[in-house]
């Protein structure tokens, strides 16, 4: 089981570990910080092995402090970094501002703004860095962004053809709402994370609205707040697992308040998302389609037996769509015997040039119990002509020869 907690209830449950006297907010900063370039190392292990450069932009507050630490690691590794802030230095946080200082003994700071941040730099130019780490309001940001900062936002975002590909966000991109999920930048151009490093848990905005669109891969390091946490009450994730997918239902457990207005859970009628094991895949727009589909050529009445075993082997390794082609008589026999399986009459090659102008179709099995009479060969001879598509692996059945029974789609 996981548990989201809203940004409200992460601060709380760092409050309450400092109070408790076990860790101080610079360690936990400390933590975040090394949690951050850990991250950037396991996404982009060709990183690790040689300096590089890095922009690292920092906000107002304790976002900006963890991004302190994080150009400080990586100036320690041997990058070359390049740090901008938004905001006076000496409205900072206590704890940002240790972190500040520190990078001051190493760096210089810039202004954040969109002149400076699109200056040409003294030694490279107008290339792009290696690394961008956007730590300028994670979850601090309440409302709309205004004036400069909000054009910066924007042109961080893509606004004016820039394209950042390595974009770090720590806990979330600047931007959007934790709690709701829900972009505060107006317009198209909103900054977009390829990776967020949150802490101890993930939030709920990270699943809702636009957060997955804006989120990129998510991980999540443990800073040490974990025994705090239980103090919540989160809201948490059921799921299980189908073939390489985990299917996941949110539900509410217990009152959840949020600092948003704009942020209220429905229980019961929280969403379901679709996560693969090596993270959440496309999690807001996700369809079956998103998945692929998978077509699987089948026999006539009697020769349906491989055709259904490879059916249910595709949805168990996580197709979204499954559909047996087979010839028209075959149907109810089919469907007598398979669910959440699609069937389409498949009578001959025209049928199946027909069915195969679906591009959605990325998968396609010829062989399990097809035969080897006219029909058959001419259904192989339209595979083989569509889409590039070139024979080998799985074949059987007594259907097609070897060499042609599987069709992989491009």
């Amino acid at each position: 089981m996981t548990e989201l907690l809203t940004a409200a209830q992460m601060r709380a449950v760092e409050a309450a570990a400092i109070a408790g006297g076990e860790v101080t907010g610079l360690e936990l900063m400390e933590r975040a910080g090394r949690g951050v370039v850990e991250a950037i190392f396991e996404e982009w292990p060709e990183l690790r092995a040689t300096s590089h450069r890095a922009v690292v932009l920092c906000g107002p507050g304790n976002n900006g402090g963890d991004g302190f630490v994080v150009a400080r690691l990586l100036r320690e590794w041997g990058w070359e970094v390049e740090v901008f802030l938004y905001g006076d230095p000496s409205r900072l946080p206590p704890d940002a501002r240790v972190n500040y200082e520190r990078w001051r003994g190493m760096g210089e700071v810039g202004e954040l703004t969109e002149r400076s941040f699109r200056a040409p730099h003294p030694v490279h130019g107008n290339a792009c860095a290696d690394l961008y780490v956007d730590a300028i309001f994670g979850t601090g940001l309440t409302r709309p962004p205004e004036g400069d900062l909000a054009s910066f936002l924007r042109h961080l975002g893509g606004y004016g053809g820039e394209h950042y590909p390595r974009l770090v966000a720590i806990d979330a991109p600047s931007g959007l709402c934790l709690d709701s999920g829900k972009m505060l930048i107006a317009g198209w151009a909103r900054p977009s994370a390829a990776l967020t490093v949150t802490f101890d848990c993930l939030r709920a905005g990270h699943f809702l609205n636009e957060g997955p669109d804006h989120c990129g891969r998510v991980v999540v390091k443990d800073i040490g707040v974990g025994p705090w946490r239980r103090m919540q009450d989160p809201v948490r994730m059921r799921g299980h697992w189908i073939g390489s997918l985990r299917r996941v239902t949110l539900s509410l457990v217990g009152p959840v308040k949020s600092s948003g207005a704009a942020f209220e859970y429905q229980p019961g009628a929280l969403p379901t998302y679709i996560l693969g094991k090596k993270g959440w895949v496309e999690a807001r727009n996700a369809h079956k389609y998103s998945h692929g589909h998978a077509l699987i050529l089948s026999g006539p009445s009697g020769r349906g037996g491989a055709a259904r075993l490879s059916a249910r082997g595709a949805l168990r390794i996580g197709a979204g769509v499954v559909t047996v082609g087979c010839p028209p008589e075959a149907i109810a026999e089919n469907a007598a015997r398979l669910d959440a399986v699609m069937l389409r009459g498949v009578a001959d090659d025209d049928a199946l040039a027909g069915v195969l102008e679906d591009g959605r179709i990325n998968a396609l099995c010829l062989g399990p119990g097809m035969g080897t009479g006219e029909r058959e060969a001419g259904l192989v001879a339209v595979a083989l002509g569509s889409r590039g598509g070139g024979g080998g692996g799985a074949g059987g059945g007594g259907g097609a020869p070897p060499d042609s029974s599987s069709t992989p789609m491009r």
